[in-house]
Parts: C-alpha cells; sequence; structure tokens
C-alpha cells in the first residue's frame, strides 16, 4: 500500500512539473529602438476640408521621436512559424487621423474599424504587391460612433496602406503576420516579445520611413533576452522624411 501511495505522488509531482517543462522551452525577447542624429522636425499636414472640425492642420505620426526614443517600430523575429489565434483588432479615424497609425497584427484576425469624429471618414485599405496594390476594404463611416467589422479575415502576410478618401493626409499601415512573435514600439522606445521558441533567431525592427535594421539573438527557455537596435540618421534621411 505504501508503494502504491509513494508511486501516485511520483505521477502527481510529474503532471505538475510538465507544464513548467513546457513553458520552459520559450523565452522572451526586450529592447529598445534609438534615433541617433538630428531627427525630422514634426511635420504639420494641412487640412484641407472639414476644418471646423478638423482644425487647420494636424501633426504627421509617421515619425514619432521623444528623447531619441522612436515609437511605432514594428519588432518581429523573422523566419519564424507559428500558431496564431483569430483576434479583432481596431483601427479609430480620430481628430482626423488614425490610431493607431501603425497597427501590426495576425493573418486569419479581422478589422474592426470606428468613427469617433463628427464628420464622414471612408477608410480605404490597399494590400501592397511590390509596386501594385490591391483594394481589401473601403467603408465610409458616415457620423461618429459609426463602426463596422469587416467580414473577411486578414488571409495573407504583408503590409496594407490605409487612407482616408475623404481626407488625403490621414495614413496609416498594417502589418500582418502569419505568427505570433511580434510587438510595436511604445513611447519610450521599447517593445517586448513573449513566448518565443529557443533558438537563435533574427530580431527585425520595420520602421516606415526609416527601413529595417536587424540583429542576430539567441533565445533560451525561460530568460528575458535584450535586442536594442539604433536608427543613425544622416541629414538626408531627415531631409526624405520632412518631404513626405
Amino acid at each position: 500500500m505504501n508503494k502504491l501511495m509513494i508511486l501516485a505522488g511520483v505521477l502527481a509531482m510529474g503532471l505538475a512539473i510538465a507544464p513548467v517543462a513546457a513553458l520552459s522551452q520559450t523565452g522572451t525577447i526586450v529592447g529598445t529602438v534609438r534615433v541617433e542624429g538630428t531627427p525630422p522636425a514634426p511635420r504639420m499636414l494641412e487640412v484641407t476640408k472639414n476644418q471646423e472640425i478638423c482644425g487647420e492642420e494636424v501633426q504627421a505620426t509617421d515619425v514619432m521621436i521623444e528623447n531619441g526614443r522612436l515609437a511605432y517600430g514594428v519588432a518581429f523575429v523573422d523566419g519564424l512559424d507559428g500558431e496564431v489565434t483569430q483576434q479583432d483588432y481596431l483601427l479609430s479615424n480620430t481628430g482626423c487621423r488614425f490610431d493607431p497609425p501603425v497597427l501590426p497584427v495576425t493573418v486569419g484576425s479581422v478589422l474592426i474599424v470606428d468613427n469617433q469624429d463628427e464628420v464622414l471618414h471612408n477608410t480605404h485599405l490597399n494590400y501592397q504587391f511590390g509596386t501594385r496594390s490591391r483594394t481589401v476594404g473601403n467603408w465610409a463611416l458616415s457620423s461618429k460612433g459609426s463602426r463596422i467589422r469587416a467580414d473577411r479575415a486578414l488571409r495573407r502576410a504583408g503590409i496594407i496602406d490605409v487612407e482616408c478618401d475623404a481626407h488625403p493626409w490621414m495614413h496609416a499601415m498594417i502589418r500582418i503576420f502569419a505568427h505570433p512573435y511580434f510587438s510595436i514600439t511604445d513611447g519610450a522606445g521599447e517593445f517586448e516579445i513573449v513566448d518565443v521558441p529557443e533558438g537563435v533567431h533574427v530580431v527585425k525592427i520595420w520602421h516606415e520611413v526609416f527601413g529595417e535594421l536587424e540583429q542576430e539573438v539567441t533565445v533560451r527557455g525561460g530568460v528575458t533576452t535584450s535586442a536594442d537596435f539604433v536608427y543613425v540618421l544622416t541629414a538626408g534621411t531627415a531631409k526624405e522624411s520632412n518631404e513626405r
């Protein structure tokens, strides 16, 4: 009887330990994205329609730098496959701009678009195929509180360019991934990618204006690994940003 009790206890301990062992096969990648050199001056975009709602100008959101830290840089692990679950992602028309201006999502997810302004917005999604594009969504949101849920999921990885057909200064980007190993930098230029499988991986930062950076990292189970990135800006880079 005592041997049976001991065996049962060992089995119970094994069952309790198994999930912990499984979890230890993944790690976390954290990092920062900094900018060195003279950053482009903030750009103000002329409002050409509905000034009574939108104002005379709005600030561009393609380059957001605070204290040398870059917001809205998309961090991801390149070349990994991973299971994704369907989620709903919200893109808002607010203040006559898109929020967020950069939205990373997963394949199979569904986009919800809403309007928080007292003016008509027409949100137009163009999937990018190199130099070509194809419309994958085009919705008129006639009044404040309007909301639409896309009738089809996002089916393939890539980049979608978002515009408002009613307000040409409005712009956003959607980056679609076929795996869950991505994140986006916050206002402090920081990101975190969780549950990354153990191994040697290439981590990339993608930014709409500044392009891509990459570095190799080694992920160990249960360990947090750092990967910091720096965009070194030249006078030409700043000029190009300001001319967009």
